[in-house]
């Protein structure tokens, strides 16, 4: 789309530029330019096409038809992630995801990476709230060796103890508290400060909880969620619909699990209602690690795409307020992921521990201005500009399975978001402003060396200090 806008342009351009451009017959002047439209809304508006259909274990499977490149993304999506994890399971579905890409009964993780090397293609997994994902990229002429490179892993993990153990020790030290960067301090603490320690969502390994992790109980939790009635396949790219279906059949349709349930989970979505402050010391930082968690538009909200280009132009105000004008920090952001039970937005940033409550100070204010304050036709434009051209600039499958993700969203009425985004109107995202951008409702959590901003924390009313061992439960 990037490229085709550009050559519109240029055409465009050229023909004012021509001095026989303006003699040119209205009739034929008009023609050149719906030709010019209709170019430019075709490929704007271009859409995979989906099938859908189950195999007979249960397994649901998307088949998004899109582009011309001869390549496919695979994705596996287990309806298992963090919201399932029980006490004294903390971390599991993110280590069983990582421990699936290190050696099963078919390919060692050697042989495994090896042939992916050959193919050309990748495996990557990732355990997030909601989900637990694998994805795997091939050309079309290697379909067949990448599924069965991507089934293996999937189905048949061997959790070798060694691996496991080097894993391990590698989470231990790295989320060791004393040790961890400040801002992963930070957004572990503004978790457990949101969710608390009875929501999964709150809860975070430690030591000796990680300690206890063996490959028996990872073998059980694999067999309990990776079920076929409780996953998906997304299929993307520019495929041959009847190949995949006999290779997914042949990977796949075999598949039986003991446990055949979908997993269910009922967790209540955040409440904030006030203003509320915490801190979490580490010895040693010489910054500060800030962040602000605040109450956003759930993912079926009807106000998400409005918030989605408020907080486009917030996060240039705040930048353009905190970094260009107060010079507290190199950069700050806010960022909108909201999940099935994270209906939340959240900006970060670290400044000098000197510079801490100022920066607090300014983000209140930029906050209050920002609510009342009128947004601008031209900021209004260009964050919509922006929006649109992140969309349409997007080509590999990958990209698009994300965007058009029928797991996640209802498909028809994704076809329609560049229309929606077209027909969305300044005054709507005024209001969503207005709504949820106010400066009297947050959690902030600061990750800091207390012995150096202790005078700035005793300024801060109410202020909750937590300490590294607060996460070290199971409830």
């Amino acid at each position: 789309m990037m490229k085709n806008n550009k050559i519109i342009s240029v055409v465009t351009l050229s023909l004012s530029k021509c001095a026989c451009f303006d003699k040119l017959n209205m009739t034929i002047r008009l023609s050149l330019v719906m030709l010019l439209l209709v170019t430019s809304t075709i490929f704007s508006q271009e859409v995979p096409q989906l099938e859908t259909y189950m195999l007979k274990n249960g397994l649901k499977i998307y088949l998004l038809q899109y582009g011309k490149i001869p390549a496919v993304n695979v994705r596996f999506v287990l309806n298992t992630g963090k919201k399932n994890e029980t006490p004294g399971q903390q971390g599991y579905s993110d280590i069983t995801a990582s421990m699936l890409l290190r050696g099963n009964s078919k390919y060692t993780e050697e042989a495994q990476n090896d042939m992916a090397f050959k193919l050309g293609g990748e495996l990557n997994s990732n355990s997030a709230f909601d989900n637990t994902t694998i994805n795997a990229n091939f050309l079309n002429k290697d379909v067949d060796a990448g599924i069965d490179l991507f089934s293996a892993a999937i189905l048949h993990p061997l959790f070798e103890k060694e691996k496991l153990d080097q894993y391990i020790s590698y989470l231990v030290d790295y989320n060791n508290p004393a040790k961890m960067d400040i801002a992963n301090l930070a957004g572990v603490f503004s978790d457990f400060n949101i969710y608390g320690a009875t929501s999964p969502l709150g809860r975070h390994y430690y030591k000796t909880q990680l300690r206890q992790i063996t490959p028996d109980k990872l073998k059980e939790f694999h067999q309990f969620n990776f079920t076929p009635k409780n996953s998906s396949v997304v299929i993307c790219g520019n495929f041959n619909a009847a190949q995949i279906k006999a290779v997914i059949e042949k990977y796949f349709g075999s598949w039986q699990s003991t446990f055949g349930e979908v997993n269910g989970v009922a967790l209540d979505a955040p409440s904030i209602k006030k203003k509320e402050l915490a801190f979490i010391n580490r010895a040693g930082a010489t910054q500060c690690a800030l962040q602000w968690n605040k109450i956003a538009p759930s993912l079926k909200d009807k106000d998400c795409m409005a918030f989605r280009v408020a907080n486009a132009i917030f996060g240039r105000v705040l930048f353009s307020e905190t970094r260009e004008k107060g010079g507290k920090t190199y950069g700050i952001y806010s960022t909108y992921k909201p999940s099935a039970f994270s209906n939340l937005y959240s900006i970060a940033c670290s400044v000098r521990s000197d510079e801490m409550a100022n920066t607090l100070v300014l983000f209140d204010k930029t906050l209050q201005d920002f609510n009342a304050a009128a947004i601008t036709q031209e900021d209004f434009d260009k964050a919509v500009n922006n929006i649109r051209i992140d969309i349409t600039a997007t080509e590999l499958p990958q990209s698009i399975s994300a965007f058009y993700d029928p797991i996640t969203y209802d498909f028809q009425k994704r076809k329609n978001f560049l229309n929606d985004l077209a027909a969305l109107k300044i005054e709507e995202v005024q209001k969503i402003i207005k709504k949820y951008f106010t400066a009297d409702s947050y959690k902030l959590v600061i990750a800091g060396d207390e012995a150096a901003v202790g005078t700035q924390l005793n300024t801060l009313k109410g202020l909750t200090k937590y300490k590294a061992s607060d996460i070290e439960k199971d409830n």
